[in-house]
């Protein structure tokens, strides 16, 4: 297995987790078609190969009718209502041999709730893989938190540049990432606390990777910025000013922002994305209802990629 595999693109990650060893994933509320069809997708491009579905009996034996899919009659476990839902999901998990989690027709929170049991890292942080035409001349970089971690407290964001950097390392192959701690100014303003988090992440002893912060967005991103706005008065700038692998934003609204921006160009070709939740015993996918097809199918790449480059490591 070659974790230095040049990713120039993140639709890359589909050919990438086809060609290594496939996974086994479990969808909570495995009964909505358009989650059966995802699945099935990911299987036909062989990046996965076992599909276990919980939720409701009938609600699940009506889906796999309509969709058509193939799915052995123990890999579907009976769970009356979300609380039910989720205890059995972890269950499963617990039990072992479980590569991936899907949210499928599953309440988020009480999901959320439930998968706490299982969690392996302080934090628990969505993170995106995404490349997009306007940003960065198009390369492959990375972004938290769109739609995880509501208070972004600087414990909260530590454990966020973690799990990003994890991110970078194991699926892309960065060795030491070059991470923005984004805000609206360089300079640490009382007024404005993010400037104050940022430097204070950027002032820590970070071995595994060059954390700059506070960075404006245009100032992490575009080194054509940085020659005509100079290069700030922070650490690690000269590496990460308009070269940022890794973007953590200040916050949840701005990262959603920026997210759904991405979604947008998404839609009109002009960006492509993927997410994995870091933090617990396995991947997690938590898909937004304006995901397209394209998001979802990457984002379980992506996911495969890590569990299987994290199986013999953990």
């Amino acid at each position: 297995m070659n974790h230095n595999e040049q990713i120039h693109h993140v639709t890359d990650l589909v050919e990438l987790a086809g060609r290594m060893r496939a996974s086994t994933v479990v969808v909570a509320g495995g009964d909505r078609p358009d989650d059966l069809r995802l699945v099935e997708s990911a299987r036909d491009h062989g990046i996965i190969d076992r599909i276990i579905l919980i939720g409701h009996r009938e609600g699940i034996a009506s889906a796999v009718d309509q969709v058509g899919i193939d799915i052995a009659s123990k890999d579907i476990i009976s769970a009356e209502g979300y609380e039910a839902v989720a205890d059995a999901t972890v269950d499963v998990l617990q039990s072992g041999g479980i590569d991936i989690l899907l949210k499928g027709n599953m309440s988020t929170p009480i999901l959320n709730k439930r998968m706490l049991s299982l969690a392996q890292r302080p934090t628990a942080s969505l993170v995106t893989v995404f490349d997009a035409a306007p940003f960065a001349a198009g390369r492959i970089m990375l972004m938290t938190d769109a739609g995880f971690t509501t208070v972004c407290t600087p414990e909260r964001m530590i454990g966020m540049v973690h799990n990003s950097v994890a991110v970078a390392q194991v699926v892309l192959g960065i060795k030491k990432p070059r991470v923005a701690i984004l805000s609206a100014n360089e300079k640490p303003i009382p007024s404005l606390p993010s400037t104050q988090i940022g430097l204070e992440l950027a002032q820590r002893d970070w071995p595994d990777a060059f954390v700059c912060g506070p960075l404006s967005f245009d100032l992490a991103t575009d080194p054509g910025s940085v020659a005509v706005k100079g290069l700030p008065d922070l650490p690690n700038a000269e590496t990460v000013a308009g070269h940022a692998d890794i973007l953590v934003c200040p916050g949840i609204d701005s990262a959603n922002i920026l997210y759904k921006t991405l979604t947008a160009l998404n839609k009109y070709g002009q960006a492509s994305l993927a997410g994995i939740t870091m933090g617990f015993s396995v991947p997690y996918i938590i898909i937004s209802r304006a995901d397209t097809m394209e998001t979802r199918l990457v984002s379980i790449a992506l996911c495969s990629i890590y569990a299987q480059r994290t199986r013999n490591t953990s």
